[in-house]
């Protein structure tokens, strides 16, 4: 096999976005989204374009490229280390919050109730330093822990699997004294030791630990032993890359090992090691179809470990290009067989990180989520492996994300909305970082910022992560505000009030006079309705004028966790 350098480049940005399938002949953009391949991040000299919003100048998602988008797409948020079905809300923010540099960012179940979960801390040369959170619906930390016995923030990047008993599976990278002639190193030198743990979340106690160097000789290892490495504890060699591990339903546990172009299975009674899938001393005879290198993110699909889904790096000898593989595992006969490949259009390499995420493993015929890691793209392809939406959303070697998901998520901030009041543009904005329940904004309007009674002057359906409404030809008092409702006219929150250059508290206990009238498709007079993309074809550039957009093209400052978009979710991580 032919094997290359690893490397991990600093993540800069988590978000949830919104992607889904078109169901409408036209799409009035808020959020910004190009459909224009060769222009995607030509005027920007970073390459990865973002977007900004006037009622929260805090919030900065990168911009979504959609290459292609078709029919028959899943349900859910797209989450990357960024649904309903939608026609304006495509590729529009969800909610972003600051951590340092997130690492896995996805929805899990925790206690029995829908958490995000993720990594945080310091990214060093291939591995982390840092602790681990987990948030409510909320977005509400409800838990931030550490690995058990190394000291505080020793948590590496790679895996935060919460099990079905409520236990956190968890990684550690640490130097260890080690013997390293049999590789051709020295003798007194250091090795990576790849340590993973199940610990109690609550309390941090260990449950299981299992290190590497325990079971599997660094003779085993693809990764050269470059002279300066393994000399001493700062730069001890990295044999094993342990990039994944899961418990399955028997307490067993599925690891995938980078360096070593293998899959174990490693016994929850004694560490032992069940079997080796492919590296050199593998236990299974793999079909060259199914050949895998430098692989990530290996799960069972199903509780009879009949079908495993790995993301293939590569190169092999074959391969040159990186995909995700549905394979057929018979572990009584010691075989493996490629069910599906799974590609982008521009079969694009990743050098490390990226995943293949079975979107509803129950059923028979789900979608795949394909995250590109190192290189900022994922695609969600059937089970056949054709493509349905095809997204990039950074310059290539600039901006990548852990890993891809398309989950189901229903946040409630405890925050209040937000609102920009554009008085010389009679213009106002609306938007509620976190909310996936808001359906529409009501504008209203008062004499005083704590009147008891306010007068409702518009209604507008929400459009984005920002709403922008033209309110020219209202009647307008001192003071505008929002209210928040949902499908069915529940109001789920108020803004503050706005007197066009200041924010103040307002009750949300008010009696409301007035009549809105119903919401339209389209919050804005500025807005500009573009042809949907086709399945199979790019389809032109899709822009908003005037303030709706505010789409700007730089470098994002600011480290970004957690952003759910209208592409599914949209989290770099």
């Amino acid at each position: 096999m032919m094997h290359s350098a690893h490397s991990v480049a600093t993540q800069a940005s988590l978000s949830l976005l919104k992607l889904s399938s078109l169901l409408l002949p036209f799409v009035t953009a808020q959020d910004s989204v190009s459909y224009d391949f060769d222009s995607y991040g030509a005027s920007d000299p970073s390459g990865t374009p973002y977007q900004t919003y006037m009622s929260n100048t805090n919030v900065k998602p990168p911009q979504m490229q959609i290459n292609r988008n078709g029919t028959a797409l899943q349900s859910g948020l797209v989450f990357l280390g960024i649904n309903e079905f939608s026609d304006d809300r495509m590729g529009s923010l969800v909610w972003t919050g600051n951590y340092s540099e997130p690492f896995d960012f996805k929805t899990q179940t925790y206690k029995g109730e829908p958490v995000l979960t993720l990594w945080s801390g310091e990214l060093l040369n291939g591995y982390g330093r840092g602790s681990y959170h987990i948030l409510n619906q909320s977005y509400d930390e409800i838990a931030h822990f550490q690995v058990n016995r190394f000291g505080d923030e020793m948590g590496d990047i790679h895996e935060f699997d919460i099990t079905a008993d409520d236990t956190a599976l968890v990684l550690i990278y640490h130097g260890i004294p080690w013997d390293l002639t049999a590789s051709g190193g020295i003798e007194n030198g250091w090795l990576f030791e790849n340590t993973f743990q199940e610990i109690n979340i609550e309390t941090g106690e260990l449950i299981f630990e299992w290190n590497a160097s325990t079971h599997v000789g660094i003779n085993e290892s693809y990764n050269s032993l470059p002279s300066e490495v393994g000399q001493s504890e700062e730069a001890p060699w990295d044999y094993f890359h342990i990039n994944s591990v899961e418990k399955d339903s028997n307490g067993d546990y599925l690891v995938s090992a980078r360096v070593m172009d293998a899959i174990y299975k490693i016994s929850g009674q004694d560490g032992s090691i069940i079997w080796r899938l492919q590296g050199k001393q593998s236990d299974f005879d793999v079909d060259p179809a199914a050949n895998f290198a430098f692989q990530h993110d290996a799960r069972w699909l199903n509780d009879n470990q009949t079908r495993m889904t790995i993301f293939d790096n590569g190169p092999t000898e074959t391969i040159g290009y990186s995909r995700g593989l549905l394979l057929d595992v018979n572990q009584n006969e010691k075989t493996v067989k490629l069910i599906t490949e799974f590609a982008n259009q521009g079969k694009t390499f990743a050098t490390f990180e990226g995943s293949l995420q079975a979107i509803d493993p129950s059923n028979g015929t789900t979608n795949f989520m394909l995250g590109f890691g190192s290189q900022p793209f994922f695609t969600e392809l059937d089970h056949q492996g054709n493509i349905l939406l095809d997204v990039q959303f950074g310059k290539s070697n600039v901006v990548n994300a852990y890993r891809a998901y398309r989950q189901q998520w229903e946040g409630n901030p405890s925050t209040k909305p937000d609102v920009h009041w554009d008085q010389d543009g009679n213009t106002a904005f609306f938007s509620w970082n976190g909310a996936t329940e808001v359906e529409s904004w009501v504008v209203c309007t008062a004499n005083a910022s704590d009147s008891r009674t306010w007068t409702n002057v518009t209604v507008a359906r929400r459009t984005g992560f920002e709403t922008t409404i033209d309110l020219s030809d209202a009647q307008l008092e001192s003071f505008v505000r929002g209210k928040a409702v949902s499908s069915d006219g529940t109001a789920l929150g108020w803004t503050m009030a706005s007197d066009g250059n200041e924010l103040y508290d307002a009750p949300d206990d008010v009696d409301e006079i007035g009549s809105a009238s119903a919401p339209t498709s389209t919050a804005s007079s500025s807005s500009t309705s573009t042809s949907a993309p086709s399945s199979t074809d790019a389809a032109p550039s899709s822009t908003s004028s005037g303030a709706a957009t505010r789409a700007t093209h730089g470098v994002m400052e600011q480290v970004y966790v957690a952003a759910v978009v209208v592409v599914g979710g949209l989290a770099l991580v």
